[in-house]
């Protein structure tokens, strides 16, 4: 199972949070594994998942509004960002609920 080792909270360039896992992840093999890690939490919902060679994109609705997941592959980056001040608002209550998951 896909653990959480840090969360962070950034508002630079946009509100965002910054995912780090236990082990290295792979947008296209492990795109499986982070949308069984989503699916855990109950709050999260509506999961649609878009797979390219380098890129890994699952929306999902938490408190019925957008939030994305990207997975980077160069950059080995995870975070998770939205498309409006009402979701920018919950960034704070989804980080609260992730970070259950942190080992």
């Amino acid at each position: 199972m896909l653990r959480l080792q840090q969360i962070n909270a950034s508002a630079e360039p946009a509100p965002q949070l910054q995912l780090v896992f236990c082990q290295p992840l792979d947008p296209v093999s492990d795109a499986p594994l982070l949308q069984q890690w989503l699916q855990q939490f109950a709050p999260l919902c509506r999961l649609q998942t878009e797979i390219s060679m380098d890129l890994l994109l699952i929306r999902f609705s938490f408190c019925d509004q957008p939030f994305y997941l990207h997975l980077e592959h160069y950059t080995e980056a995870c975070w998770i960002d939205t498309d409006s001040a009402q979701a920018d608002m919950l960034l704070s209550e989804l980080h609260a609920l992730l970070a259950q998951d942190l080992v």
